[in-house]
């Protein structure tokens, strides 16, 4: 939890536990559509319980099952109230009405079930005192938030702001909460599913699951409203009443009766063992007495004995549950980037999908191997799909056959390979879409839209200038000096610009253009021309960081030089847009056969791009460093279907996707 990632071989490993599959990252599939329950599981493990930490606290696994979205789910069960002894918790401290501050948990982990008054027995009420929904145990103890009633039949109450530093805040509040971003998953919170979206919590009846050993169901068991009277016992169905479900959006709860049974009277749904029902102390569940409006059912100490029912302003043991979503928590671990070094295990799988390895190798094996099989040279875009395609394990290969990699948290295509003059094996990276920029930060107080865009300037109208300051100059340019590399800390780029003097931090292994100093005999950026890569008349502004570039003599005013301002300054960047030699033209361009470049160069580039590649999220076009042939106004841009190149007004919106030279020789030294 400190890394913000989950361990991939103790993540895959539990679920072989829990499954008794063995999966990878790429056959999540494999393991959907089953319902399994504790007993099932302990015979996969020799009879043995399955125990897990996650984010600092022990858990018991009682179940695996499926979301309303297929997602495979397990669910997790605090597996003692006394580790949370000395953990900060917000509470009333026993003041009833009192504003919750905060405290710290007693040595047995333990809270009251409401805010403290004395419970009436009168199921009538607006808010039965046993109902759930506004009970302080869910709003305030487990930091869900939320209006929780604090007299009898909630004649009154007090909303509750979910805590940061509460102990169960980490599940609770999600990375949207605290950023408002949707798609960047930082906290715990983000890989929870919530009541709402599981099928077998929604109409949960304690007379089935025991089989008719009891005559009725129990409120709060099931968070369905409007669930037939005839099923309870006299008036004690809450599922009418206001409030009741509210539970049902919770990323914690305290578990029902009907989940964990009583060992020895009920089998519960989850059917634990008696060690896995045991605490410290007796522990609350969630169901209320079918009889009375004033209690709520508790867990004896040793597991095993006759469950029993308390009043709801009784103190016991608080042991929540969740529901943890396998898929986006295997998802996240194909990062090879966790937060403060590489992961070994996912660099092995680049390597190997770049050489089109299929067996296993060590990364400095395949390292040799790449390095011989580059030579002089350079491998392009196209023979690296062609090299992953080879490789059985397609967790980083996408619907369009392109090899995708997740770095930092944002996923980018795999575009060129070649070595430095040290012998070090560098990989160009492009950001494979701008759409999955939305909502992150573009600088401090503002984020991207759901275009990922942004404008070439700062969005001012162009202007006609001299020779030494030049509207499209990218050297001065909005994208490259405040979007990429402003140093602004809450930017989304910034990861990958921030640089340590330990190499703990992903821009200390990414190498910028001039110190590339590649053995490529294409010289991809130094010395970059239009006229040879794409066939042009003239070459184009900002393609190479050469000091001195003579693009013609009829445009001879758009020639540039280190008198420029700026001009080469890009070349000392971590991150930087792609030129228009490098990305190609797309498909629905042809030249001439008398013409100095190849129809294939054209078309895919330096990089030896496919349509796919090229095309973008959000019918956006993307930007390009190169400037216009003859109009310091406009920059050019990649269609969004990847098939045309365009160009349009500085000022306008377009996709930003930035581009890298990662060197994996570094990154394999310092994985683990």
């Amino acid at each position: 939890d400190n890394l913000k990632q989950f361990d991939g071989a103790n993540l895959l490993q539990l679920i072989k536990y829990a499954t008794n599959s063995t999966i990878t990252i790429d056959n999540i599939s494999a393991i959907k559509n089953r319902t399994i329950n504790s007993s099932t599981m302990r015979g996969y493990n020799s009879n043995r319980d399955i125990l897990v930490t996650l984010g600092g606290l022990q858990w018991n696994v009682p179940y695996f099952s499926q979301d309303i979205n297929g997602n495979p789910i397990l669910t997790l069960w605090l597996a003692n109230s006394n580790q949370l002894s000395g953990k900060s918790v917000y509470s009333n401290n026993g003041s009833v009405g009192a504003t919750p501050t905060k405290i710290t948990f007693n040595s047995s982990g333990q809270s009251t079930w409401n805010s403290g008054f004395s419970p009436n027995n009168n199921p009538g009420s607006n808010y039965p005192d046993a109902m759930y929904g506004v009970s302080y145990i869910r709003s305030v103890i487990l930091n869900n938030g939320g209006w929780y009633a604090i007299s009898t039949g909630g004649g009154s109450g007090i909303t509750f702001t979910k805590k940061i530093d509460s102990i169960f805040s980490p599940f609770t509040i999600t990375t949207k909460d605290i950023t408002g971003s949707t798609t960047l998953r930082n906290r715990i919170a983000d890989y929870i599913v919530t009541p709402i979206n599981v099928d077998w919590q929604k109409n949960q009846s304690f007379r089935i699951i025991t089989g008719g050993a009891h005559g009725y169901d129990l409120s709060n068991d099931g968070w369905a409203t409007g669930q037939p009277a005839s099923n309870y016992y006299s008036n004690f169905n809450f599922s009418n009443k206001d409030k009741y479900n509210t539970w049902k959006d919770d990323r914690l709860w305290i578990p029902s009766l009907s989940e964990t049974g009583n060992i020895s009277a009920y089998i519960g749904l989850w059917k634990p063992t008696a060690n896995q029902n045991s605490n410290i102390h007796y522990t609350w569940t969630r169901s209320s007495d079918s009889h009375a409006a004033c209690y709520a059912y508790i867990l004896n100490p040793n597991g095993e004995s006759h469950t029993v029912y308390q009043y709801v302003s009784s103190s016991f043991g608080v042991r929540p549950a969740l529901h943890l979503n396998l898929a986006t928590a295997v998802e996240s671990i194909k990062d090879i980037w966790a937060s403060t070094n590489f992961f070994s295990y996912n660099l092995n799988r680049v390597l190997k999908y770049v050489s089109g390895n299929n067996t296993t190798a060590t990364n400095d094996s395949l390292l040799n191997s790449l390095s011989s099989t580059i030579g002089n040279g350079a491998m392009l875009s196209s023979t690296i799909k062609t090299n992953a395609n080879k490789v059985t394990d397609k967790a980083f290969i996408n619907a369009s056959s392109e090899l995708v990699i997740k770095f930092g948290g944002l996923y980018w295509f795999a575009v060129y390979l070649t070595k430095n003059t040290s012998g070090q094996i560098i990989l160009t990276m492009w950001l494979a879409d701008s759409g999955q920029l939305y909502s992150k930060n573009k600088v401090s107080s503002t984020a991207y839209n759901k275009y990922g865009s942004g404008t070439f300037n700062s969005g001012s109208p162009p202007y006609k200038d001299g020779a030494s300051t030049i509207s499209n100059n990218y050297g001065n340019n909005y994208i490259r000096t405040t979007l990429l590399s402003s140093g602004n800390t809450t930017s989304v780029f910034y990861p990958y610009t921030k640089t340590t003097t330990n190499k703990t931090a992903i821009g200390d292994f990414i190498i910028s253009p001039n110190a590339l100093n590649t053995q490529d005999k294409l010289n991809l950026q130094k010395s970059q021309t239009a006229k040879s890569t794409l066939g042009f008349r003239y070459n184009l502004p900002n393609e190479n960081y050469s000091n001195l570039i003579n693009y013609s003599n009829t445009y001879k005013a758009l020639s540039l030089s280190a008198s420029t301002t700026n001009y080469t300054a890009w070349q000392n960047d971590k991150l930087w847009l792609p030129s228009l030699s490098e990305v190609g033209l797309g498909t629905n361009n042809t030249i001439s056969t008398n013409s100095t470049a190849s129809n294939n160069l054209r078309t895919a580039g330096l990089w030896g791009l496919s349509t796919a590649q090229r095309s973008n999220t959000n019918k956006t076009a993307t930007w390009l460093r190169s400037g216009h042939i003859t109009d310091k106004n406009l920059a050019y841009t990649i269609s969004s279907d990847g098939l045309d190149y365009g160009y349009e007004t500085i000022n306008t919106q377009n996709g930003i996707r930035p581009a890298l030279h990662l060197n994996l020789t570094l990154a394999c030294q310092y994985s683990s």
